[in-house]
């Protein structure tokens, strides 16, 4: 979940709502200066988000979904022990503006650490990913359709091993899709299930090496109605030798 997110931040830049940090405020700690309008806008996009928890407490899955994405528009780093500094820089009215209840004394509580955790391990990932691409389609509109979609795994700095698999535009950098790929399988069969899951017609995938066989090849062709790119390396030979002998080395465009 905190993976899918980060890799959406850049399709979620709004520059209108992006504040402009100095060196000395990215050292202290990130903080919101957004107006309570502009988070109440914000946390609307979150705001039939289901509760994982079988209690009502004080933070809301709208607010701390509302929290990460805030933390992104302000260049926050988003692991749990971040984000909870972010929400205690938060004004009592700018906590109240993303949907958290008050306390018995009145005050509007920051969420912890361990509450960021819970959240993460509870929370319905697909939902996020949802309400994401909507923000990015309400936000940036539709990626132009000659845009390269191209599809690359990354693996968590501090994760246990699983890795996610994300599908964005370049250069516009619009998220088209992620999916999470476990330790028990690979990214080939994570990547065909995700393709099921964006528009492809007319448009080109490119992936890297991992990726470059008949099956991937004809199900984006003949299922998806797209063209791929795909990168041949020296583990292929036959087919390396079938490039060579069918693909004219391109003529240098200066002398060696």
């Amino acid at each position: 979940m905190r993976e899918l997110i980060r890799n959406a931040r850049r399709s979620l830049q709004a520059e209108h709502l992006k504040p402009s940090l100095s060196h000395v405020e990215r050292k202290a700690g990130a903080r919101s200066y957004h107006k309570e309008a502009e988070l109440r806008s914000l946390a609307d996009h979150f705001k039939d988000q289901p509760d994982y928890r079988s209690r009502t407490e004080s933070y809301p899955p709208k607010a701390l979904a509302t929290l990460m994405l805030l933390a992104m528009l302000c260049d926050a780093p988003r692991g749990q022990k971040d984000l909870a500094k972010l929400a205690r820089r938060l004004t009592q009215n700018q906590r109240r503006a993303i949907g958290i209840r008050p306390s018995p004394d009145g005050n509007f509580p920051a969420p912890s650490q361990s509450t960021f955790s819970r959240f993460l391990a509870g929370v319905d990932a697909e939902a996020i990913e949802k309400r994401v691409l909507e923000i990015q389609s309400k936000v940036r509109g539709q990626p132009a359709d000659k845009e390269l979609i191209v599809v690359d795994g990354k693996q968590p700095r501090h994760g246990s091993g699983e890795s996610i698999l994300t599908a964005l535009t370049s250069p516009g950098q619009f998220l088209m899709g992620c999916a999470r790929v476990d330790t028990k399988t690979n990214e080939v069969p994570v990547a065909r299930e995700l393709f099921k899951k964006m528009d492809l017609v007319g448009r080109t995938v490119a992936m890297d090496a991992l990726h470059t066989n008949e099956q991937t090849a004809r199900e984006l062709v003949m299922e998806h109605g797209a063209h791929y790119l795909m990168t041949v390396k020296g583990n292929q030979p036959t087919l390396r030798r079938n490039i060579d002998t069918a693909v004219p080395e391109p003529t240098a465009g200066f002398s060696p």
